[in-house]
């Protein structure tokens, strides 16, 4: 009998169909790549020597990467017939918005998506995964300001003026998220009367969220609208230098998300998947929180202690606006921000 169940055993082993033979995704030819499209800020920030080394030594592969300066330029990549990629990653979800990319991608269940915080699991009709999120809210420099505006109506108070900055929302998710922010509260013609009202307040514009951040902490801009998690992101990199607060507006919050994906082009789209699960596991998402400011996807990651008076969730309005609508008015919203806050 014994002897009966073996040969069993073998015949059903050695008539395993090939392709199923090769799922796993480690590869035994150390010239395997993996082609990550991302953006600069995946290096910049510290991202990419934090967690590809120890993938590439993981997998028995190499990662090679195609750096873009911008969300939009990240995105015409991804879209271009000659697109030569396995995974795209830092897609915020206020550009993916404005963009229909689901073609572009691969259908993808992660093995820890039972493990991703509420406001992170995947919208089944898309085929992007959130690695990090945040909220938005006004950030301010507490040593100049004792009582910080807690809505959009008191931000247009004079007592403001010239104390405003704000991230370009041509580069910057977070300011894009902004103007979808603005809009969800006071709807589209609202949206140009508030940013004529605070136009008074507005004192400069930074590309770069830790430049905007530095000013703050300097004093050369007091307030600016970015996301909750940013003053603790400060604190634990920089604990001497932080004196940054945050106050989430009466009007609600808005999510913000950074997404990944495998394109659908990808040549190796099981190793590209064993990425994906890679950067939702908690060892990478510790790295998410300390190089990009954001709450980890992933709810079993241990938070920072300068994270733990940072509500995990809020109240926010995103279901107030629709695809089809930020499809067809981002374009008018942009241009509404360059004609009324920088003119």
């Amino acid at each position: 009998m014994r002897k009966a169940l073996l040969i069993a055993l073998f015949i059903l082993t050695a008539c395993t169909p090939q392709n199923q033979k090769n799922q796993d995704p480690k590869s035994e030819n150390p010239d395997a790549k993996l082609k990550i499209y991302a953006l600069t800020d995946f290096a910049s920030s510290g991202l990419q020597n934090a967690i590809i080394p120890d993938f590439e030594r993981d997998y028995n592969c190499q990662v090679e990467l195609s750096f873009y300066g911008s969300p939009d330029a990240l995105i015409r990549a991804l879209r271009s017939p000659q697109a030569d990629a396995d995974i795209i990653f830092g897609i915020p979800s206020s550009f993916a918005a404005s963009d229909s990319l689901d073609s572009f991608f691969l259908p993808y269940s992660s093995s820890v998506a039972e493990d991703l915080a509420k406001d992170c699991h995947p919208d089944l009709s898309s085929h992007i995964m959130p690695y990090g999120f945040s909220y938005l809210c006004l950030i301010y420099n507490s040593s100049l300001i004792e009582n910080p505006p807690a809505s959009f109506g008191e931000l247009q108070d004079a007592r403001f003026l010239n104390s405003m900055a704000l991230l370009d929302p041509l580069v910057s998710g977070c300011s894009r998220a902004s103007i979808q922010w603005i809009v969800s509260i006071f709807g589209s013609s609202g949206y140009n009367q508030m940013l004529r009202a605070l136009r008074k307040n507005v004192s400069s514009q930074y590309v770069n969220p830790q430049d905007a951040l530095a000013a703050l902490q300097d004093g050369d801009s007091k307030l600016v609208i970015g996301l909750s998690t940013w003053p603790a992101w400060q604190k634990e990199i920089n604990p001497q230098k932080s004196g940054l607060d945050f106050v989430l507006f009466s009007e609600g919050s808005f999510l913000y998300t950074e997404c990944l994906g495998i394109h659908r082009e990808s040549k190796n789209p099981a190793l590209a998947g064993a990425f994906v699960d890679y950067a939702l596991s908690p060892p990478a998402q510790k790295m998410i929180i300390y190089k990009l400011g954001l709450f980890p996807a992933n709810r079993k990651t241990m938070l920072p202690p300068a994270f733990s008076d940072v509500p995990f969730s809020a109240r926010t309005t995103n279901d107030r606006l629709s695809s089809e609508l930020i499809f067809r008015d981002t374009q008018r919203w942009l241009d509404n921000w360059q004609r009324y806050l920088l003119r």
